[in-house]
């Protein structure tokens, strides 16, 4: 056995009956003590007046309680009255009314706590009439490509264009007809057989409703003999929102006599150097976008024709990313009376709103709860302070949330890291005076375990940049509570705070052990020199549920203590049973 570690003897297991074994094999055993999580969250949806809406929601652990939300009011189950049936995780409105539009959330439930799903907005499916507009002529230089805008109504979901041309109704490009996302029909080579009155119409998919435009553009192509670039479309600047992941096209159009060459630049740059763009005709394309794309493009033509910087027009484009939201712990134990500082990393653009909740119940600031956008203090942590706690951020384009489980204990009690290890002396284990992993000791002579001189207690005061220094915050974990190994775990952390102000780290105890239905084997302890940030957990069994705790010793005693449950790959379905 590695020196520095302590293995405690192992309980009886209970008899496992076949029917229990039956479960097991299925993964339906949990433990009271994983963090819950919503796996997957309620999608937001449209549909129409009447029909039939399904909302998801799949939690861990699967045997949690779940009920729903309707606008912040709980769903006491099924409601025939307003045609709401909730079975498990799923939520079905058999006929959608104006009742029961609004934002949905799961509310999973369990005893160590309870966590809210990021809400899902239900709303009616609609498609408003066209505004009334007279008729535009268009005219083009022949050769050209013509471009006839339709101010699609307001529609949710967003309508689809239809455009009546020459008697025809086109829902899709052909020949030298091409129907752009924005709505356009862009009309390449135009000739003066493309003369005529242009109509466009909205489609809903959803209600299935059609509506035409009262009145129609009427295209002119005339024929000069020389005509200087000129810009069609847009006829002035743009600012375009687009959200991150999704493709933007950016149309321009330019017109003259001969036909105008256009180009593009970024910022002052010419995207011919930026690989993400390609290019339809003259319109610029982005697949796929992120942050970096946000910016001012700006689209020029010329023909030899006039001025050549005569023929420009800008966009400015304005990238929108859904909130991503990180928490720098899952579990965390604080003794009563210390204070618990939860942090929240929250991303986004626009910047999105936070709400701290506590067991799915939205938190308000206090006395003893300091709340901000990225943290949230619990003041003289009492146990009424348990429970699980969610940093909820949202924004216009989406929302994001990461839950902490809070734990409290009686000080100098509950948190010794050893208090189940049973171990000969009162000593807590520490590590060798050796860097790297600690060397397997002979079996039979496990030794006492001694602090180095460096964790003796010092005869000066245990001080900080301002005065009787506190003990350690809990370390970060990094590790993922997911492995593809089958019998070992590769724990990763960092301490929270490092120098000034803070008394210098002696050593790090970590203990693991299995979960196990209905009881928990003992503590496998570990001491690890305080330069030390990685610890390789081994024999361990497939498929197993385990915790971890682990905190930093100061001079101030012990710190706070962290937590993370984790589970083995399964190696194969009998090995998982035998073990």
């Amino acid at each position: 056995m590695p020196r520095g570690m302590m293995k405690t003897q192992r309980g009886k297991r209970p008899e496992v009956t076949l029917a229990c074994l039956l479960l097991a094999m299925a993964g339906c055993f949990a433990n009271l003590n994983e963090v819950p999580q919503v796996t997957v969250q309620p999608s937001s949806t449209v549909q129409k007046l009447g029909g039939t809406v399904i909302l998801g929601c799949v939690v861990e652990p699967p045997w949690m309680n779940t009920t729903w939300r309707l606008n912040g009011k709980e769903l006491n189950g099924s409601d025939d009255a307003r045609g709401v049936l909730i079975t498990r995780g799923t939520l079905v409105i058999t006929a959608l009314s104006n009742h029961t539009v609004g934002r949905y959330q799961c509310v999973a439930r369990m005893p160590a706590g309870a966590v809210a799903s990021v809400p899902a907005t239900v709303t009616l499916a609609n498609l408003q009439d066209f505004k009334l507009d007279v008729q535009h002529v268009i005219e083009v230089d022949e050769g050209n490509t013509a471009v006839i805008a339709c101010h699609l109504p307001e529609s949710h979901p967003k309508a689809q264009v239809r455009y009546s041309v020459k008697h025809e109704w086109l829902e899709a490009s052909r020949d030298n007809y091409l129907i752009m996302p924005s709505g356009n029909l862009q009309i390449v080579n135009a000739s003066q057989e493309d003369e005529g009155t242009y109509k466009c119409a909205a489609y809903n998919p959803v209600t299935q409703e059609v509506k035409t435009s009262g009145s129609g553009d009427r295209l002119r192509v005339r024929r000069s003999p020389a005509e200087a670039a000129r810009i069609i479309y847009p006829p002035e600047a743009q600012t375009i929102i687009v959200t991150k992941g999704q493709s933007l096209i950016l149309e321009c159009v330019a017109s003259g006599i001969p036909p105008p060459r256009v180009t593009w630049a970024k910022d002052g740059s010419s995207v011919a150097s930026y690989n993400k763009t390609r290019f339809l005709l003259s319109n610029l394309l982005i697949d796929t976008t992120s942050e970096e794309d946000s910016g001012t493009y700006r689209c020029m033509a010329d023909n030899g024709v006039g001025d050549p910087g005569a023929a420009v027009i800008l966009y400015n484009v304005q990238v929108f990313e859904p909130p991503e939201v990180t928490m720098e712990l899952s579990q965390l134990v604080i003794p009563w009376g210390q204070s618990a500082k939860l942090t929240c990393e929250v991303r986004g653009n626009p910047p999105p709103s936070v709400l701290w909740l506590r067991n799915a119940v939205p938190l308000t600031s206090s006395q003893r709860l300091r709340l901000s956008r990225r943290a949230l203090r619990v003041v003289s942590v009492g146990p009424e302070d348990e429970g699980v706690y969610q940093c909820m951020a949202e924004n216009e384009v989406g929302s994001a949330h990461a839950v902490v489980q809070l734990r409290t204990a009686r000080p100098g009690t509950t948190l010794r890291p050893w208090r189940d290890a049973k171990p000969a002396t009162a000593t807590p284990p520490v590590p060798p005076p050796g860097p790297g992993s600690p060397d397997q000791m002979p079996k039979g002579q496990p030794g006492p375990l001694r602090p180095p001189a460096s964790a003796q207690p010092a005869p000066l005061p245990c001080l900080g940049e301002q005065g009787q220094a506190a003990p350690a915050e809990a370390p970060v974990i990094l590790s993922s509570p997911r492995t593809s190994k089958t019998d070992s775990y590769e724990l990763v952390w960092r301490p929270r705070h490092e120098g000034s102000g803070w008394a210098p780290i002696l050593y790090y105890v970590v203990k693991h052990r299995k979960q196990v239905t209905n009881s928990s084997d003992d503590w496998t302890i570990s001491g690890i020199p305080a330069s030390q940030h990685r610890l390789t957990l081994t024999r361990l069994d497939p498929g197993s549920l385990y915790e971890v705790e682990m905190a930093a010793y100061t001079c101030a005693g012990e710190g706070q203590t962290a937590m993370v449950t984790f589970r083995t790959a399964p190696a194969s379905l009998w090995s998982a049973c035998a073990g």
